[in-house]
């Protein structure tokens, strides 16, 4: 008790009522999960971090529950967020469990044990000493061997690790004792040093293997960590029995996951190459992943890995990991060809195609793949990764052919706003020259004749004379045209820069709103965030906390599709407690969703991580031989 700390209240308690409140809630927020019910568990615990830990008197329901051949488990909210997940454990397993008795239902209750959170299954009528029992269950798992040492090793070093002493005492235990293997994973969830790394590595693995049998994503989670310290091809070895033969689909995602771009045998990489077609998108993309990793992928390989890809949804795992093998530098060069292809089949928004096409030619497009890409930009507007995937095509875009820049000009003044969204981005993606050449372009093209009267005359006049412009354009175009002055501003343009303050300043609060988003163009870095701050102090203006709203909206925006999140907690912190925005729903909504958005940026984004954020699977056997 005193090694693990377990014996102080502030090591190891039940979580309060005000710890477990959930902080907030997107509108979408939700994970449904019907799949065998330990894989059921497995995305649970994975999506949300929380191990579970079974009482020892509850075993034999729990069993039952398990027994079913399908479990249905709804967290009505994020599953990041421990008072959601245990709502949804609890309504599966009242379902499953039928009408036990009150006090023989079983509960899982929120702990904490050091800083990690996990729920503690138990009956509802035992709830007294709950720490306690919760710590002497611990410590009697921990001496017993297989799944229970494991989980219990893992929870127990939590506790351990707020003292720098015996955590550093248990590491040391471990190298003297190497045989011990409670202490090794002690040691592991302490996190491997040098020392222990070298003792993992001596040992014999194939306990360890089993563990990945086990379904506890916790156990597996700990396997992981294990494998991890092994060399390379130690670890290729090791797994390519099971990526040959394995027909438990939990076992094999994570076989393949940990073995990204080790040596296979021929014919386990001959199935990873199968399995890229398999129907269950994490399979799947686990295969895809391990190509991404792999110094060598024959023609072959890469083929069938694009053939699966084209056709997949662009919100699929699978997406996500093609697009890390075809932005690789050699092997976007080998898939040129395949890219313009792509470009001229059947458009289709929700297909990763012509999303991977981008992913290639961004570097590499030529004229003619630009003024393909201005066509499909438009029919990529309500599909945000596809169209960021396509603007990104122009990166560094320095000429364009006479035809492209007319659909640019007449596309940046489209009725449509969220057309104008995605050439405004594509266009910002252009070199400065070519940028500012299409804005003024643009602007030019779309102005009314009293504009183009005043052309030659003095600097005052050319302000009045633009708005006059302004003020008679269709409100679409005035608004396009503010957007367009915020890039001209941005080049030093001083009466544009002019003409977007008078806009704010203005009594039209839709127009002062653009003006606000164009200040985002018009400065940067700190010299924008002291004008917005600024702007939200101006008192006597109408519109000036509109117009400073909508400017910190805009940059959560950029942030959130460029994954800054030093720039996105900069602007969050001042939006969120905005006055304004707590009474406009919708606009609190959408800056909800950009943070729940960029809460786990960092999880999906990571390439070293030891297992898969979410193992969506449906089935416990392999659909590909």
């Amino acid at each position: 008790m005193n090694l693990f700390k377990i014996d102080d209240p502030k090591v190891l308690r039940q979580l309060n009522q005000q710890e477990i409140q959930p902080r907030w809630r997107r509108w979408d927020d939700q994970l449904n999960v019907m799949a065998p019910p330990m894989i059921a568990l497995a995305r649970v615990q994975a999506a949300s971090g929380c191990a579970l830990l079974i009482a020892d008197d509850v075993r034999k329901d729990w069993a039952r529950a398990l027994e079913q051949p399908t479990a249905n488990i709804a967290v009505r909210g994020g599953a990041d967020q421990i008072a959601y997940v245990r709502d949804a454990l609890r309504n599966w397993l009242m379902g499953v469990l039928g009408n036990l008795q009150p006090d023989k239902q079983l509960i899982p209750r929120p702990m904490r044990i050091g800083h990690t959170n996990f729920l503690y299954i138990t009956r509802n009528s035992n709830s007294t000493g709950l720490a306690r029992r919760c710590g002497e269950q611990l410590i009697g798992d921990l001496l017993k061997d297989g799944e229970s040492s494991v989980r219990a090793a893992s929870l127990l070093a939590e506790g351990a690790a707020s003292d720098s002493e015996a955590a550093e005492r248990i590491r040391e235990q471990y190298v003297k004792n190497p045989k011990l293997t409670r202490l090794m994973w002690l040691a592991l969830s302490l996190g491997a040093n040098e020392a222990t790394t070298e003792s993992v590595r001596a040992r014999e693995h194939g306990d360890v293997l089993n563990l990945l049998k086990s379904h506890d994503w916790k156990v597996m989670e700990m396997a992981a960590s294990y494998l991890g310290c092994l060399e390379p091809e130690k670890l290729g070895e090791l797994l390519t029995p099971l990526v040959e033969s394995s027909n438990d689909s939990l076992e094999l995602v994570a076989a393949l996951w940990l073995a990204r771009g080790r040596p296979l045998s021929a014919n386990a990489r001959a199935r990873v190459g199968r399995l890229v077609g398999s129907k269950q998108d994490i399979l799947a993309a686990s295969a895809a992943r391990w190509f991404a990793g792999a110094d060598d992928v024959t023609d072959d390989e890469l083929q069938a890995v694009w053939k699966a890809g084209e056709f997949q949804p662009l919100d699929s795992s699978f997406f996500t990991a093609t697009l890390e093998l075809v932005q690789r530098p050699d092997i976007g060069d080998r898939l040129l060809e395949n890219a313009r292809n792509s470009f001229k089949a059947t458009f289709q928004a929700q297909q990763a195609r012509h999303a991977l096409a981008a992913a290639v030619l961004i570097g590499r497009a030529d004229a003619n793949d630009l003024t393909v890409a201005l066509d499909k930009l438009t029919g990529a507007r309500a599909t945000p990764k596809l169209a960021a995937q396509m603007a990104e095509m122009f990166s560094g875009c320095k000429e364009l052919s006479e035809d492209a820049m007319d659909k640019f000009e007449k596309r940046l003044f489209d009725s449509d706003a969220s057309v104008r969204d995605v050439y405004m981005d594509a266009l910002r993606e252009c070199d400065n020259t070519l940028k500012l050449k299409i804005a003024k372009a643009a602007i030019k093209a779309n102005a009314p004749d009293e504009d183009e009267a005043e052309e030659g005359s003095s600097e005052g006049s050319d302000e009045d004379a633009g708005n006059k412009a302004a003020s008679s354009l269709p409100k679409h175009a005035a608004l396009a045209r503010i957007a367009l002055k915020g890039v001209l501003a941005g080049a030093g343009d001083g009466a544009a820069l002019d003409e977007i303050i008078k806009a704010v300043e203005g009594d039209d609060a839709e127009m002062a709103r653009a003006a606000g988003a164009a200040y985002v163009d018009a400065f940067d870095g700190d010299a924008l965030f002291n004008a917005l701050e600024e702007l939200n102090n101006r008192a006597d203006i109408t519109n000036a906390g509109l117009a400073a709203m909508e400017g910190y909206l805009a940059v959560c925006r950029r942030a959130a599709r460029d994954k800054d999140r030093v720039m996105f907690r900069k602007a969050y912190g001042v939006a969120i407690n905005m006055p304004l925005l707590n009474r406009n729903y919708q606009q609190r909504q959408l800056l909800m969703n950009l943070q729940g958005e960029m809460a786990t940026v960092d999880a999906k984004d990571r390439k070293d991580q030891t297992l898969p954020p979410d193992p969506v699977l449906t089935r416990s056997d392999v659909d590909v031989k």
